[in-house]
């Protein structure tokens, strides 16, 4: 529907005057248009009598109400039941008032990666500003600090001031984007840091406001959360939502990967996948050395121990420890850490399990050197590409 956003515009009160006549007028020209704008407007005034709900549920309702908008159904079969089927989800959403469910969402959707796949994750490491402006980080592994004056320090030299020149934007998002072959730290404004490994992304605020700490991960992210009983502190990581009060635990949420893995070093975490009604999901709770895996196929989380949890976050120090994984993992691990492609063919031992330390400040020689060792191959390098194949016995 072309003008549902302008619809709902209207009907929450933040478009009026001279704006609000003519995009009235435009829908009156349209009859498509015209039907829902009836729809919607009769839904609102049917919301009078609302239960309080988080930010988070909200989002994630409003969302679901305009896929619904965009579905064009032939025939309805009662108009009263289309008028109840949008109430249901605006009565939940008013709950936190029009005007500041519209301003939620509004900021929300600015929460869209600018465009680079993972394949394509090369280069140098970058810091996109809510202004619109990018920084390029020379460092392969640089520091970024926000601090509670908007200031940004980047490598603890220079320092990037939000205020100057109208830059400052509390409704958009900043994005730190991490290359294959590099890795960054992050400190946030409340005191939270952040290890982001090679081939990641992280979307957060210049300030943290409202009731709640959000930030958006694509990759792998070790999290110290400093503690605040009274504001929660959130980690939407591709189909699932973290939330903590002050911890530390690594997610490694790989677009390319079938799972998202959340393991758990200290504190206590509650994992629960993103629906359009995530208050009919179960949450899954996560205590030390314990690891939760979420399957992007079919939305199970299974929570199991974890005995090896240092070994987690020993990319953070320089380390790649691993203890019964797969060649494939292994491999896949590296890809990200060196910036290289494995080729090897259907007979190689791929789903071989092998356990072992590579130390990542290494040359890449040095560390399959290291590989043919362990897992008992051989390589050839050409420029970024190393053909594996099996060691002959």
């Amino acid at each position: 529907m072309k003008h549902t956003d302008d619809i709902l515009q209207i009907v929450t009160g933040n478009l009026k005057g001279s704006l609000k006549s003519d995009l009235i007028t435009q829908i009156n020209k349209d009859d498509e248009s015209r039907e829902e704008y009836r729809k919607i407007k009769n839904a609102w005034a049917l919301a009078s009598s609302t239960k309080e709900m988080s930010e988070y549920q909200v989002e994630n309702l409003y969302l679901n109400f305009k896929k619904q908008l965009a579905r064009k159904q032939k025939t309805y079969q009662l108009f009263s039941s289309s008028i109840l089927k949008y109430a249901a989800i605006l009565i939940m959403a008013l709950s936190i008032g029009s005007i500041g469910f519209w301003g939620y969402y509004q900021s929300q959707k600015s929460n869209v990666y600018t465009s680079i796949i993972e394949s394509n994750f090369n280069g140098k490491l970058q810091l996109h500003l809510s202004n619109g402006t990018s920084v390029d980080l020379e460092k392969d592994d640089s520091k970024i600090a926000l601090g509670s004056d908007q200031k940004i320090t980047i490598n603890n030299e220079k320092v990037i001031d939000l205020t100057k020149g109208g830059q400052a934007d509390n409704l958009q998002m900043n994005e730190l984007v991490v290359p294959f072959g590099k890795k960054s730290q992050l400190t946030l404004e409340d005191g939270t840091k952040v290890w982001l490994n090679a081939g990641s992304r992280m979307e957060f605020p210049t300030k943290f406001k409202g009731g709640k700490r959000e930030v958006f991960l694509q990759g792998e992210g070790y999290f110290e959360v400093a503690h605040n009983d009274k504001v929660p502190f959130y980690v939407n990581a591709g189909e699932i939502s973290i939330k903590v009060l002050g911890t530390r635990f690594d997610i490694s949420a790989y677009i390319s990967d079938k799972l998202i893995d959340v393991i758990l070093l200290e504190g206590s975490v509650a994992i629960r996948e993103q629906t359009a009604f995530p208050f009919m999901k179960d949450q899954s709770i996560l205590k030390p050395n314990q690891k939760a895996s979420y399957n992007r196929n079919d939305g199970s989380i299974i929570v199991q121990d974890e005995p090896n949890v240092a070994f987690a976050i020993a990319w953070t120090e320089g380390w790649f420890k691993f203890h019964r994984q797969s060649i494939d993992e292994v491999f896949d691990k590296l890809h990200r850490y060196y910036n290289v492609e494995f080729e090897y063919n259907s007979e190689f031992p791929k789903e071989d399990l092998i356990s072992g330390k590579l130390y990542l400040k290494d040359s890449f020689e040095q560390v399959m050197l290291t590989m043919e060792v362990v897992a008992k191959l051989k390589y050839r390098i050409n420029g970024n590409k190393i053909f594996v194949e099996r060691k002959n016995q």
